[in-house]
């Protein structure tokens, strides 16, 4: 689509500077330069202008961002379950020590020893 556009205004060009100004032949030719030289840079333009669209893009930049921030986790619940009068609750008839997943404020869901009563 490029090109022809390039092709095509190249060829109104040319065409309108032969019908705008006719002028009888003259053996002497004063206005050749002014021609030849429009007629050169439309087709250097058109040469330059393809070179350029057909060009591959530049590489990315050589930036890269910054690793995010170290992050604190904190250490993970004990392996087992806890023996009556170590801080936790007394159980209460009819519940069980187990590990289930909780909501912790600020680190999502965690494992965490709990007591489940039926």
């Amino acid at each position: 689509m490029h090109k022809s556009l390039v092709g095509l205004t190249a060829a109104a060009a040319l065409g309108l500077a032969a019908v705008a100004a006719p002028v009888p032949a003259n053996a002497d030719c004063v206005g050749c330069a002014v021609g030849a030289g429009i007629l050169g840079g439309v087709a250097a333009g058109a040469i330059i202008g393809s070179a350029i669209a057909n060009s591959p893009p530049p590489p990315p930049p050589a930036y890269y961002a910054p690793p995010p921030p170290a992050a604190y986790y904190p250490a993970p619940a004990p392996a087992y379950y806890p023996a009556p009068g170590s801080g936790y609750a007394e159980l209460a008839p009819g519940c069980y020590w187990a590990k289930r997943q909780v909501w912790v404020e600020g680190f999502g869901y965690r494992w965490r020893t709990v007591q489940v009563c039926r």
